[in-house]
């Protein structure tokens, strides 16, 4: 009769343990390189999470298209709306526009809305965004506004444009990348205009614009809910980003001239533009 002492039992518990737990380790790997390369799936060729800039707009937007237009609109208290206005006026009659990382196309169909026989492009890094625009254009009229995938960075075009705008990339763009780029798909005389949140400058309209983003989190509606991790991140994100400078230097070097800052809304966003003067 074959006899278990207590003792190798106890080893074989504490062996059979230590294996199921290494088994769940590797699976939990397994799953998180899955969803990793699912994830890397979802964007234009040639890009990987392991941008940080990329992995952040990506973490603070993906699967959150459909609510995108409302929390914009009630997040800004409608001043969204009145920034678009004040882009699409430094826009004068353009023929062609490229709109970098434009979203679901609200400040495409902006443009579109003033200036009925522009031919516009727009370009952004998630898919989920892009098919929302694609649908609204169907659904008034304007299958002839092109939405191509693609970040900001890699995009190439071999027809110039008259205008090259953005609104809400320049915190996460490479801005020297974007701009040489912008330079190399620009008509002579042609603008690029770029729109983002700005940390301000006002002692008193900080404090404000510091507890703003809490309060946010707690809202009632659901889908500022949804949004709770961009509103925890982007305080921290806009305080240190020096995107307005960076911006500036970069026209710069890259033969734009009369370039000009347009401080909003108490100095809580800003739109930087400049021409490119041509080779």
């Amino acid at each position: 009769m074959k006899i278990n002492h207590p003792m190798n039992t106890s080893c074989t518990q504490h062996i059979r343990y230590h294996i199921s737990q290494r088994v769940r380790i590797i699976l939990i790997i397994l799953i998180c390189i899955d969803r990793h390369r699912n994830t890397n799936d979802l964007l234009p060729h040639g890009l990987r999470m392991t941008d940080s800039k990329i992995a952040l707009a990506h973490e603070f937007f993906a699967g959150n298209a459909e609510s995108y237009d409302n929390v914009v609109r009630l997040a800004t208290f409608g001043g969204d709306r009145l920034w678009k206005e004040q882009i699409v006026q430094c826009l004068s009659t353009p023929t062609r526009v490229l709109d970098l990382a434009c979203g679901t196309g609200i400040l495409t169909f902006t443009i579109a809305e003033q200036h009925s026989k522009c031919e516009i492009v727009g370009v952004d890094l998630t898919a989920e965004y892009l098919g929302i625009a694609k649908q609204r254009a169907a659904t008034i009229g304007r299958s002839d506004i092109q939405f191509l995938h693609s970040s900001a960075e890699n995009f190439r075009n071999a027809e110039p444009f008259d205008a090259i705008v953005s609104s809400y990339l320049a915190k996460y763009a490479d801005l020297n990348v974007v701009t040489a780029n912008a330079a190399s798909m620009l008509k002579p005389g042609g603008l690029l205009l770029m729109h983002e949140f700005t940390y301000p400058t006002n002692p008193l309209v900080a404090r404000v614009w510091e507890l703003y983003f809490p309060i946010l989190q707690w809202m009632p509606s659901a889908q500022l809910r949804q949004w709770s991790e961009a509103f925890r991140g982007l305080p921290k994100l806009l305080r240190e980003t020096t995107w307005v400078a960076d911006l500036c230097h970069a026209m710069q070097q890259n033969g734009f001239t009369d370039i000009h800052i347009k401080s909003l809304s108490f100095g809580t966003a800003a739109i930087v533009l400049g021409r490119w003067i041509g080779d």
